[in-house]
C-alpha cells in the first residue's frame, strides 16, 4: 500500500514540474517557499478508516470532486457553468466517482459513480443560483474530507483530484494558501484550477502546487473540464489546455 502511494506522489511531483515553467513568463506568482512533500504522510494518507470497505477495490478507478464557482460575481454564466460540468461527464469513465460542491450551496451531489451521477446531476444543478462571496478554503476543505472518505472505502487504490472553477480571487486567500499547502504536502490528491476570465496572480496559481489554466470567458468552460479531466488522467502538464479556438492559452 505505501508502495501505490509513493508511485501516485512521485507521479504528482513529476507532472508538476513538467508544467511549471510554462507559466514562468506569464504570471507574477505568490514568492512563497516551494511545498515539500511529506512521504510518511502521503503513504499514510488517508489516515482514517470507512464504515464499510470495498472487497475487490479497483486500482484504474478515478475520484473527482468538482468545485463549482456559484458566487455572486457569476452572474448569468451560472447558467452556462452548470452545462459544462453536466457535459465533464462525458470525459470520464462509467465507473469512476464523482462529487460537486459549489461554494454557497454547498454538496450538490455526494460521492457516486459517473453513470449514477448523470442522472441526477442536472436536477440538482438546476437548483444553483448565482450568490454570494467565494469561499474556495470551505469548498477544498469539504472536498478534501469527501475524497478522504473515498479513498478509507476503496483502500486506498485509484486516483484522487480536486478540479476548481473560479471566476474570482477567493474571500479568504490566507486560509486558502494554508490549505492548499496542505493538500501538497500531506496527500496524492491532484488540484488542478480552470480560472474564468482571471489574469495576474492568484493563489491557486502556485506552479509547486497545482496546475491552473486561464480561460477568457465562461463558453470555453466545458472544453477546459473535459481536457483537463482526460490529461490528469495521464498526469500530464494541465497548463497546455487548448482554448475553443484550438489555440493553447
Amino acid at each position: 500500500m505505501k508502495k501505490h502511494f509513493l508511485t501516485i506522489g512521485i507521479a504528482l511531483i513529476i507532472g508538476i514540474g513538467m508544467f511549471s515553467s510554462l507559466f514562468e513568463e506569464q504570471v507574477s506568482f505568490t514568492s512563497r517557499p516551494a511545498v515539500e512533500p511529506d512521504w510518511t504522510a502521503i503513504a499514510a494518507w488517508p489516515d482514517i478508516e470507512a464504515d464499510e470497505v470495498e472487497a475487490i477495490p479497483d486500482p484504474n478507478r478515478t475520484f473527482t470532486a468538482i468545485v463549482l464557482d456559484d458566487s455572486g460575481s457569476m452572474g448569468s454564466d451560472i447558467n452556462a457553468a452548470k452545462e459544462a460540468v453536466v457535459a465533464s461527464l462525458a470525459s470520464m469513465e462509467p465507473e469512476d466517482r464523482l462529487t460537486v460542491i459549489a461554494l454557497n450551496a454547498g454538496e450538490i451531489i455526494p460521492f457516486i459513480s459517473v453513470e449514477q451521477a448523470a442522472g441526477v446531476l442536472p436536477d440538482r444543478l438546476a437548483r444553483v443560483m448565482s450568490d454570494g462571496g467565494t469561499p474556495l478554503t470551505t469548498a477544498m476543505q469539504a472536498s478534501r474530507a469527501a475524497l478522504m472518505q473515498e479513498a478509507a472505502r476503496s483502500g486506498g487504490f485509484g486516483t484522487y483530484r480536486i478540479l476548481v472553477t473560479t471566476d474570482g480571487v477567493a474571500d479568504d486567500e490566507n486560509a486558502l494558501n494554508l490549505e492548499i499547502e496542505d493538500i501538497a504536502r500531506r496527500t496524492p490528491i491532484q488540484v488542478a484550477t480552470i480560472g474564468v476570465g482571471i489574469s495576474g496572480n492568484h493563489i491557486l496559481r502556485r506552479p509547486d502546487l497545482a496546475a491552473f489554466v486561464a480561460i477568457d470567458n465562461v463558453s470555453q468552460l466545458a472544453a477546459a473540464l473535459r481536457d483537463a479531466i482526460a490529461e490528469e488522467q495521464t498526469f500530464s502538464a494541465t497548463t497546455t489546455f487548448e482554448g475553443s479556438d484550438g489555440t493553447q492559452d
